[in-house]
């Protein structure tokens, strides 16, 4: 099989009937859908489409009382701060850290 170059990159023949690279129309399947390895990606693509909308909804409802609409908008926002993890303390310092600053308190004999 002739490798050939297309836009600096090397594609096989026949992907597309000419030179190898896949269109747009090829990433969706025939009942309309994206395929099953593409989903997340067109997933994510059309939630970021619809997100101001999304959003401006649970204001909305928000704004009406609504305590379920306001505590996700808290959450999607990062105005929680219940759920934010706890600052992690410092380790204490080991029995020799302690040893040497025993031994530099005490005043020499």
């Amino acid at each position: 099989m002739e490798r050939k170059r297309v836009a600096g990159r090397f594609v096989r023949e026949g992907l597309d009937g000419v030179s190898g690279a896949q269109t747009a129309e090829s990433k969706i399947s025939a009942a309309g859908g994206p395929r099953p390895n593409s989903c997340r990606t067109f997933t994510r693509a059309k939630v970021a489409e619809a997100l101001p909308e999304i959003v401006d909804r649970f204001v909305e409802e928000a704004k009406k009382g609504s305590i379920a609409h306001a505590k996700m908008l808290t959450n999607l926002g990062g105005l929680d701060k219940g759920e934010m993890p706890a600052r992690k303390k410092r380790r204490g310092k080991s029995a020799v850290g302690k040893l040497l600053e025993s031994l530099s308190r005490q005043p020499e004999k």
